[in-house]
């Protein structure tokens, strides 16, 4: 048998795994997996046959895992020895957010972020873990969302496929940092995402910052000073961060206030947010083979802080680094529709022609193999929509 197509689906009530062919013409949807748990991302590890699973998964009695399943999602183990911050910190995982393989040259090394935004590592799979403690007592953390960063997670985890000692990681409410020694230690490279936003952002932002200013004073009459390099996290947060595979210098990111990109390895940034009806949104997703392309869906946020897309679903995709954006909708719901597509809820296979696909918070995934011209739905209504991760094994 040949490789089949897998959409790794994460929902706050259960995973579930819809199989494909190469054709991607007919899907099949598992029944649920880890039933009663949250799967806030998944992950397929094929550097190991058969694929080794993961699950990013969190339970309401049972508390955080990475659980990891060989056998196809069929039956998982959840034990995660070693998954914990040290006695000392004063601090427990409440969720676990996203799980990243390593690469090639590494095998057997995985990462996790947490809530409380940590950075943990494993070298046997995820049969037992590490903290990274230059992340988790990193001299910025009481700057974190939250006293010693309690209300933040670290979402999203970048290594570089040409160089495994070099690495990004953008914490909810504290920063992008990157390690070019193999974490031993971290840069900060985040940037003022509210100033290098397009005007009409920072109008709008400026807008929101009047109307909520007594929340926000208060707020920021809790946490500490912060220095002068140290951007306010509240107002900078990024959403997610994405590494071109085809161009490792290029990085996208999604941030509150707008889409940006780099080219040089996050020394420079430039805000590509013009052209989109939105400047806020959580997911982005890369291509990764020609025709290069990023996609993104922007939500409604200007008014009252609605944040769904607005009557009608649609996907924006840009073919020239930003420089303008197409509106696809040929085949997704509207008008009178509204829902929304949370940070992990939109990847793209890798295939020729290359998939992109998208999962709502109304539980619905969508599909296309024609770079997003049309779109077809995926049979099922699952719960609300948290992660899809594509896998080919």
């Amino acid at each position: 048998m040949g490789e089949k197509v897998h959409l790794l689906v994460g929902t706050r009530k259960a995973g579930f795994i819809y199989t494909a062919d190469e054709r991607r013409e007919r899907w099949e949807v598992s029944q649920p997996i880890l039933p009663g748990w949250t799967i806030l991302h998944m992950a397929a590890d094929d550097r190991r046959k058969p694929a080794r699973l993961y699950a990013a998964a969190t339970h309401w009695a049972w508390g955080p895992s990475v659980s990891r399943s060989d056998d196809g999602g069929v039956t998982w183990e959840q034990r995660s020895p070693g998954l914990s911050f040290p006695k000392d910190m004063g601090i427990t995982i409440q969720k676990v957010w996203n799980v990243q393989p390593g690469i090639e040259s590494e095998p057997g090394v995985v990462f996790a972020g947490t809530q409380p935004a940590g950075l943990f590592r494993s070298d046997d799979w995820c049969d037992s873990w590490s903290p990274v403690e230059s992340v988790n007592r990193h001299p910025y953390r009481n700057y974190w969302c939250g006293t010693g960063g309690g209300d933040s997670c670290l979402h999203s985890i970048v290594i570089d496929p040409r160089n495994p000692q070099h690495m990004y990681i953008s914490v909810s409410s504290g920063g992008t940092y990157e390690t070019k020694d193999g974490c031993a230690t971290w840069t900060l490279c985040s940037r003022k995402w509210d100033i290098l936003a397009t005007p009409e952002t920072r109008q709008c932002m400026a807008a929101q910052e009047e109307k909520y200013s007594d929340a926000i004073a208060a707020f920021m009459a809790g946490q500490p000073k912060l220095p002068e390099n140290v951007d306010p996290a509240a107002a900078d947060e990024l959403h997610k961060l994405r590494i071109d595979p085809k161009n490792p210098d290029r990085l996208w990111a999604q941030a509150h206030v707008g889409v940006f990109r780099t080219d040089d390895g996050c020394t420079s940034w430039e805000c590509v947010t013009e052209g989109l009806p939105s400047f806020h949104g959580f997911p982005i997703a890369v291509t990764k083979r020609a025709p290069d392309a990023a996609y993104v869906v922007p939500l409604e946020f200007e008014t009252d802080n609605v944040r769904v897309c607005r009557g009608q679903f649609a996907v924006y995709r840009t073919r020239d680094a930003g420089k303008s954006w197409t509106r696809l909708t040929r085949g997704l719901p509207g008008p009178h529709d509204y829902q929304s597509v949370y940070r992990e809820g939109l990847d793209t296979d890798g295939r020729s022609p290359e998939g992109i696909y998208a999962g709502t918070s109304n539980g619905e995934v969508y599909g296309s193999t024609n770079g997003g011209d049309t779109w077809q739905r995926l049979p099922g209504t699952l719960p609300p929509i948290l992660s899809v991760t594509c896998a080919v094994y």
